[in-house]
Parts: C-alpha cells; sequence; structure tokens
C-alpha cells in the first residue's frame, strides 16, 4: 500500500476549504490510486474524511484498510477515535480522532 501527500498539488482546495469549513489546515492524501483521504485540522479535533474513487462504494472497511496501516503522519493516531460513520448518500466514511496537542501549531 502506498499514500501519497496531495496538499501542495490541491493548494485551491485546500484554501478554497480551510475558509470554508474553519479548520485552521487541511491535508489530502492519495492511497493506493483507489482512495482520497482528507484531513481537516480544527482546534479540538482532526476530522478524517475518506472516499473512494469511481464506481465502487466506499465502506466503513476501508477505513478498517486504513487504520491498519496505523502511521500516515506523525500528528495522527488513528488509534484514538472518537467517532466513525459512514454517509451513504455521499459515499465518504467520516472520522474524528481526538488531538495529540492540544492547541495549533503555529
Amino acid at each position: 500500500m502506498f499514500i501519497i501527500e496531495m496538499t501542495t498539488y490541491e493548494s485551491d482546495f485546500v484554501i478554497k476549504n480551510t475558509k470554508r469549513t474553519g479548520a485552521y489546515d487541511i491535508r489530502t492524501f492519495d492511497i493506493n490510486h483507489d482512495l482520497s483521504l482528507f484531513v481537516y485540522y480544527f482546534d479540538d479535533y482532526i476530522h478524517l474524511k475518506l472516499r473512494r474513487y469511481g464506481e465502487k462504494p466506499t465502506t466503513i472497511s476501508d477505513w478498517e484498510l486504513i487504520q491498519g496501516i496505523n502511521f500516515i503522519r506523525p500528528d495522527l493516531n488513528l488509534n484514538d477515535v472518537v467517532d466513525v460513520y459512514l454517509d451513504e448518500e455521499d459515499e465518504q466514511v467520516h472520522i474524528k480522532l481526538m488531538k495529540l496537542t492540544s492547541k495549533r501549531n503555529e
């Protein structure tokens, strides 16, 4: 499995969605050219949004596969899960993680 950080290639998306969501930072990743992972950093938590490319629907199993990697970035502890839910309408899995630090890294 390979993970490519795409944040610098998607700067327009990051700028637009940082303003829209209120997140102070957003990172984007491509996983095996099968999934996109969006990481939204908020003051109190981290929100992950996982979505499959193409026709195949996104499922909770996709999250379990990612969680099994257990390391994407040092500031993401994939085992500190607060909540996981599947948005079937938008075909996305949403994950809320606890933050490792209590404040922004400014």
